[in-house]
């Protein structure tokens, strides 16, 4: 007997020292665990461009008052669907991201899915300086979150949410299936607004005050607006000018909703 209870804590020990000894029960369904961090931090002067091309995942890039760009991307797997104990890789690694810097731009990229079963999602957060230029946030599926910030951002997934807030600067947002809310302040009169989605709702967020040139196109919804454009609403397309219309707001809804809706002020 104390032969087979030492030989037992023998391949207990064995298994521990190599892997994550999990059990799975209904409840964890659709939770990802386990998961891994990689942190890094780079000088980036204000003006300077960043990128970032993901896979799937979310994605949260706000603005700052340091003059560098700080990273951190979570790595995750989705837990098994069967109930019962499984064996992680003790050795669980950090998503596989390469970053490119110089002393005006980063290049940040998530090489394939980070995993080689391809369930993982890559979860990033992302600190930048305050004025910045976007110039290309690339995702599949997930929420992307743009906050603080003031330049020229290009935002591109397939599927998800994509929520823009505290904004001032040109803006080109593409959206496959989901939703997109933008708050843009203080637009300049060269700045250029695109946004599209296929499948899913626009609600954007301009002052009262705003000057632009508005082009509304919902074939298959409604545009909604809490700014006079001039024209009866709900509608299908509206052309409008606000105030003296010197910059350019182009909004598409393929299959969906748009609606504009004033920025409230806070105390």
């Amino acid at each position: 007997m104390r032969r087979t209870i030492v030989a037992y804590l023998s391949i207990t020990m064995l298994l521990s020292s190599a892997c994550v000894i999990a059990v799975v029960d209904p409840a964890s369904q659709g939770k990802y665990w386990p998961k891994s961090t990689f942190r890094k931090s780079l000088d980036l002067k204000p003006g300077g461009s960043v990128a970032l091309e993901n896979i799937n995942g979310d994605i949260e890039i706000s603005g700052w008052e340091d003059e560098r760009v700080e990273i951190s991307a979570e790595g995750s797997r989705e837990s098994p669907k069967s109930t019962g104990i499984h064996f992680f890789d003790w050795q669980f690694s950090p998503p596989d991201v390469r970053v490119q810097s110089t002393d005006h731009s980063v290049r940040i990229r998530t090489r394939e899915s980070g995993y080689e079963d391809e369930r993982g999602d890559v979860h990033y957060v992302l600190n930048v300086p305050h004025s910045v230029n976007l110039d290309s946030v690339r995702n599949g599926r997930g929420r992307i979150a743009v906050s603080d910030i003031y330049g020229r951002s290009l935002l591109d997934a397939d599927e998800g949410e994509i929520k823009i807030s505290n904004y001032s600067g040109s803006l080109d947002v593409r959206l496959g299936s989901g939703a997109v809310e933008a708050e843009l302040l203080d637009l300049r009169p060269k700045d250029s607004v695109r946004i599209k989605v296929e499948r899913g709702d626009i609600v954007l967020l301009l002052e009262p005050d705003v000057a632009a040139q508005l082009i509304a196109d919902a074939p298959a919804g409604n545009i909604f607006s809490e700014l006079e454009l001039g024209q009866s609403l709900p509608a299908k397309k509206v052309s409008a000018k606000l105030g003296d219309g010197q910059a350019s707001i182009e909004l598409t809804a393929v299959e969906g909703d748009i609606r504009i809706r004033k920025v409230v002020e806070t105390q």
